[in-house]
């Protein structure tokens, strides 16, 4: 296991006690710790399993994560030895959803010991609040329930993930021709206006992840010093989500027609255009989780993220444009 993957001594301690020194298979909850017959010794039967695997190759892994990640109590779940076997052996029956229930219903089990009448009111809240949000990822929940440090962070790098992968993974699929739709037939008197009218799309729709980018998503994390809103960070994602679909929708529309060979070379000029952006898009949750990998305590950092068409495509595209016209007057 790679030492950034694993688990510091820190988040182990902190874990353990938060499970009772229990484990949190619901169908076992063994002690793991108590007395050894010297007066002073103590026994430890207990691990922090991760739920994301922490190797390639391991249950669970999930190669999208970065090792901050994979390495946060947030990814971990205290077990006997006999029950983390158990699930590392067959994670196909022991899922990370379902890992992230056990964990959840265990905490719960514990605080309810602890406190009873405090517990159910800070249950009933946590119910509440993620009701607010409807569907979303274990990890953001369980991101928006704890709170621990750099949680804006990781909740945007996780639920961006979440909103954008749809339609990343159909895009990854339109570029490996995994799929086809009827082709839409421009007729040649239409095709001018069908390309200009689609350069303009493409523009709107790079103009509106600039501005997602470089004004509001920073607005979510808060001033220096104030807590963000989860409120804000998800809606924020969502909508990345919702452009990342659209932009996906305009580069199908484009692949999908067929203009008169006159403006072929135009039309050529647009494939792959939005897929890029959305490629572009894709990179903010690494550029977040790179930034909190050191754990830093203090210093400014500036997330001044390009969304932008490649470089020189406006001129090309005008260049194709003249050329049209031109073969038109002669």
């Amino acid at each position: 296991m790679r030492t950034d993957d694993r688990f510091k001594q820190s988040v182990i301690t902190v874990l353990a006690k938060r499970a009772g020194n229990r484990c949190a298979n619901p169908g076992c909850g063994a002690l793991t710790s108590g007395p050894t017959s010297e007066p002073t010794g103590s026994v430890n039967l207990g691990e922090a399993a991760h739920i994301y695997g922490a190797n390639p190759g391991s249950a669970r892994y999930d190669e999208k994560m970065a090792s901050s990640e994979r390495s946060a109590i947030t990814n971990a779940i205290w077990l006997c030895g006999n029950c983390h076997k158990k699930i590392d052996d067959d994670p196909s029956r022991y899922p990370s959803g379902l890992l992230f229930e056990w964990q959840r219903e265990h905490e719960k089990l514990i605080a309810d010991e602890v406190g009873k009448a405090a517990a159910e009111v800070r249950h009933r809240y946590e119910k509440r609040h993620l009701e607010e949000f409807g569907r979303l990822s274990y990890l953001a929940e369980r991101l928006i329930i704890d709170k621990d440090p750099y949680w804006e962070y990781l909740l945007t790098a996780e639920v961006l993930r979440f909103e954008i992968a749809p339609s990343l993974q159909r895009w990854e699929a339109l570029k490996g021709g995994l799929y086809t739709k009827p082709t839409q037939r421009v007729h040649k008197d239409e095709s001018l206006l069908w390309l200009s009218d689609k350069s303009e799309e493409i523009q709107l729709i790079v103009e509106a992840f600039s501005k997602l980018t470089n004004n509001e998503l920073m607005k979510t994390w808060g001033e220096p010093g104030i807590a963000g809103s989860d409120v804000d960070i998800v809606r924020i994602c969502r909508l990345y989500g919702e452009l990342c679909a659209n932009t996906l929708l305009w580069e199908e529309s484009v692949c999908f027609t067929s203009v008169d060979e006159d403006f072929s070379t135009v039309r050529d000029l647009y494939i792959g255009v939005a897929g890029s952006v959305i490629e572009q898009t894709a990179k903010i949750p690494k550029f977040l989780t790179d930034m909190i990998a050191s754990r830093p305590t203090s210093g400014t950092y500036e997330l001044i993220f390009i969304i932008e068409l490649p470089e020189g495509w406006a001129d090309k595209v005008a260049a194709a444009f003249k050329r049209v016209e031109r073969s038109f007057r002669h």
